[in-house]
Parts: C-alpha cells; sequence; structure tokens
C-alpha cells in the first residue's frame, strides 16, 4: 500500500497431546487425528516450519500441487501470532492479529468470501490532541493540519541522512512537536516514538502534509482499507489448511540442507524431505533457536539481525453494552497512552456487548507492558472513560499478551528496513522462506503461496 499517509495497521485452537498430529480444516476449532500420529518422523516431498498464516498457506499450495507435505509447529495450536482465544471472554477474541489490511485487496479476503464470512469496514477514524480537543476524520485535510500554521517548507523535502531520528530531522525542518500533524503523530501509534524512529519514515506523510494543508485536496493512495471480519480470524486459517497434515507441539532443533535434500531434527524424530519452507518469526532466527547445517549464510544472518520488531501493547477489554452511543471503529487520542482504540466487535453475530482494543507501541508500550498485568487493564481502561466520557464505566473480562515472552514468537511484528530479497533466498534449491518479516496476516500467507511457487519451480 502507499506510504503517502501513516501506516494504516490498527494493529493473532484447541489442545492436543504432546507429537499429536491433525489435519487441519475439519471446522472451526476441529481436528481429526491422523493415524500416522506418534509414528516418529517420516519422508515427505516438503516439510513446512511454521503453522501461522504463511506456513499454512504454503502447504496448502505445495499439497493442492500433488506434494506430500507436513507441517511442523512447535506450539500446541496453529496461527502462531494470528490466535483467536476462545476462552476469557463472551465470544472469540484475537490476542494477536486482528484486522484484515488490505481487506478485499487480500488472499485472506478471498477466502473469508468462500467461508461467507462477512467482513466491517472501518469507516469511522478520528483523533484529536486531548480530551478538549475536537475530534478530527481521518478524510478531511483539518487531520493534515498544522495547528501552529503551516511551515514555509518547499516540496520534495530535504533528504534526511541515514543517522536522522524523526525527532531530529523535524526540529531541523523547524517544526515543533506542538506543531505536529494528527497524521503525522499517528505513525507513533503503529511504529515507534519519533526520539529513535527513522526520519526517512516521516518524510512521506510529512510531504502529504504538506501539500494538502496547501491544496485542500487528499490524494486517494489506493489503500482499500482496514476490515474487520465477523467471525474468528482462525476459522481462515482451518479453511486455508483443509486437510493439511500437521504435528503439533514439535519444535524444531536442527535443518540440515544440501542440494540433494533436507533432514529436520524434532527430538528423537527425524523428517527427511526434498525441500523445507521455513515460516518460523524473526524473533527465533535471530536468537538462534533453530540450528542450521551448513550454517546459514554470513550476509543472510546480517540481514536477519538487522530486522527490528515492534514493541506492542494490545489491551482487549469488553463491557456488556456499548461504550459510546455514537458510532466509531478507531480512533486516536495522543494525550498519552495507550493512544489508539478501535470497535473490535460491532457486527459479531448475536453479540450484544463491546470489545475495545487499546493499543500503543514503542516506548509507550514498553512503559504500559512493565506494569503488573491488574495496571495494565485500569490504563486501557482510563483511556476507554475518556473516550466514552463515562468515569464509571467498568469491564466485565480482560485481556493482555506480551509478544516478547513467547518463546515460539520473540517479538509482535517486524517493522522498519528489511532485505528481503537477502532473507528469502533460496538456498542450495531446497530450503525456501517465508513469513517471518512480514507484519499482517495477509502479506504472510502471500510470502507463503510465492515460497510454495519457487519449491515448484525448483523441484
Amino acid at each position: 500500500m502507499s506510504d503517502v499517509v501513516f501506516s494504516r495497521r490498527a494493529v493473532l485452537g484447541g489442545m492436543l497431546g504432546a507429537g499429536a498430529i491433525m489435519l487441519v480444516g475439519c471446522g472451526p476449532g476441529e481436528a481429526s487425528p491422523s493415524p500416522s500420529a506418534g509414528s516418529g518422523g517420516g519422508s515427505y516431498d516438503v516439510i513446512v516450519i511454521g503453522a501461522g498464516s504463511a506456513g499454512m498457506a504454503a502447504a496448502r499450495e505445495l499439497m493442492d500441487a500433488g506434494k506430500k507435505v507436513i507441517v511442523l509447529e512447535a506450539r500446541d495450536r496453529v496461527g502462531g501470532r494470528l490466535w483467536t482465544d476462545r476462552t476469557l471472554m463472551s465470544i472469540p477474541h484475537e490476542r494477536g492479529a486482528s484486522l484484515c489490511h488490505g481487506g478485499p485487496d487480500t488472499e485472506t479476503w478471498a477466502w473469508a468470501q468462500k467461508l461467507g464470512i462477512e467482513g466491517r469496514k472501518f469507516e469511522n477514524k478520528f483523533s484529536r490532541y486531548s480530551p478538549s480537543t475536537p475530534w478530527v476524520g481521518w478524510d478531511t485535510p483539518d487531520f493534515y493540519a498544522f495547528p501552529e500554521g503551516t511551515p514555509a517548507l518547499a516540496v520534495p523535502l530535504p533528504e534526511p541522512t541515514a543517522k536522522d531520528s524523526a525527532l531530529q530531522y523535524l526540529e531541523r525542518l523547524g517544526i515543533a512537536p506542538t506543531n505536529y500533524p494528527l497524521a503525522l503523530l499517528g505513525i507513533q501509534v503503529d511504529t515507534e516514538q519519533f526520539a529513535v524512529y527513522p526520519a526517512s519514515g516521516v518524510v512521506d506523510t510529512l510531504t502529504a502534509c504538506l501539500t494538502v494543508s496547501k491544496t485542500g485536496v487528499i490524494e486517494p493512495d489506493g489503500y482499500a482499507g482496514d476490515y474487520k471480519l465477523l467471525a474468528p480470524y482462525v476459522d481462515i486459517l482451518n479453511a486455508v489448511g483443509e486437510g493439511v497434515e500437521v504435528r503439533l507441539e514439535t519444535p524444531i532443533e536442527t535443518i540440515d540442507y544440501s542440494g540433494s535434500g533436507v533432514s529436520v531434527q524434532a527430538g528423537s524424530e527425524t523428517f527427511e524431505a526434498d525441500a523445507c519452507v521455513v515460516t518460523v518469526p524473526i524473533g527465533v532466527l535471530q536468537k538462534k533457536s533453530i540450528t542450521f547445517s551448513p550454517p546459514l549464510e554470513d550476509d543472510r544472518m546480517a540481514a536477519i539481525d538487522a530486522v527490528k520488531q515492534t514493541v506492542a501493547y494490545k489491551t482487549i477489554l469488553e463491557f456488556d453494552h456499548p461504550v459510546r452511543p455514537e458510532s466509531f471503529d478507531m480512533v486516536n487520542q495522543h494525550d498519552e497512552g495507550p493512544c489508539q482504540f478501535w470497535d473490535e466487535s460491532t457486527g459479531m453475530p448475536g453479540y450484544d456487548g463491546q470489545l475495545i482494543v487499546a493499543w500503543d507501541t514503542g516506548d509507550r508500550a514498553r512503559e504500559l507492558l512493565a506494569l503488573p498485568e491488574k495496571e495494565r487493564f485500569d490504563a486501557a481502561l482510563a483511556g476507554v472513560r475518556k473516550l466514552a466520557g463515562d468515569q464509571g464505566l467498568d469491564y466485565v473480562n480482560a485481556s493482555n499478551y506480551d509478544w516478547r515472552d513467547d518463546e515460539f514468537a520473540l517479538g509482535a511484528y517486524a517493522t522498519g528496513e528489511r532485505d528481503q530479497d537477502t532473507i528469502y533466498r533460496p538456498a542450495k534449491d531446497t530450503l525456501f522462506w517465508a513469513g517471518a518479516i512480514k507484519s499482517s496476516v495477509a502479506s504472510a500467507h502471500s510470502s507463503g503461496l510465492e515460497a510454495a511457487q519457487a519449491v515448484l519451480v525448483a523441484s
């Protein structure tokens, strides 16, 4: 999608016994044991490491092409950082990935259509500087306006240096934090605060703010929008993985690869194949939790280690009634964190309450995640109370998860510059890559399809 305006990310099963194999896609949340359960490894055409969006897309594509495929997953569920939790609230909620970014332009949407799952587009998006300032729609010129006056800057803007932070760059241009447009502030809600965020990441948005402030015209950027699917997200993954053989609770220890094939070791089990698709998160690759033999090339490891991850605070509060009489889909309140809130549940069949997500990233997220869980919930509640104008409001259920502490994720999602060509470069035409550095369900799915096609071309 276009980078003309700030990123629109709003920013993821049941338990089975150790080493169980399942066939995904037997119905929402259901699984059928395979007769080969506990068989101690085996030989396949392709092994896929990781049962997230990328891994399941790759496996399905390869299986449809006639390949014998197995997915090896360290967790006791499919999905990875797509995690539909059915335990804590009155309806299933998403502890990781929640929205379909790009809606109709994604493969995720195509699968939803096949299943008859409707989606609610986030149309009503607003921002304000503080509760004492008015709400401003994201689709209005005021969203791009400089509150203290448009600076006298010519477009194109000066190129920032590689070492410039966004804060340093904006200061050098003479733009004080008190004169940031709401569109510019929105970047910090999705990535990192400007003291450490790279200056290159604000140039396009700042250019748009200057242009709209002078012309009053917002140019379309071609982005289809953010959507909330009105069904558990894992239903999509189950459909993608229909009939795919998945071995859960099977963390990988070593991957031996050569021009003649791949051998994957998981505990006492050995899996052999002609090719392997690796889709584990970037944090797992950076920690070197899996040993590759031969070791991965120096340039690939340097590219992997250079990837940064967003620290994300996501708390979901459940209320027994809608907390705002007027409609909203997503809002930013920029006075303190958490800054972003979105409506997670309107339109869910048969549900009369409301789930609201409180979201923030960067240093604000680090501060919030350092709090005890109850205080994390309280911080989210304080923001919702301001949003609703009701200081007596209270929640009935709450959920929060820090993906940095998840041993099979070690982070929320990749951000910033990523050397995809180097990281995804096939090794010896037997080791292929997907997922890892993607930051949405849809983009991970697409990368899985691309990796599967690369396997088919090489085979």
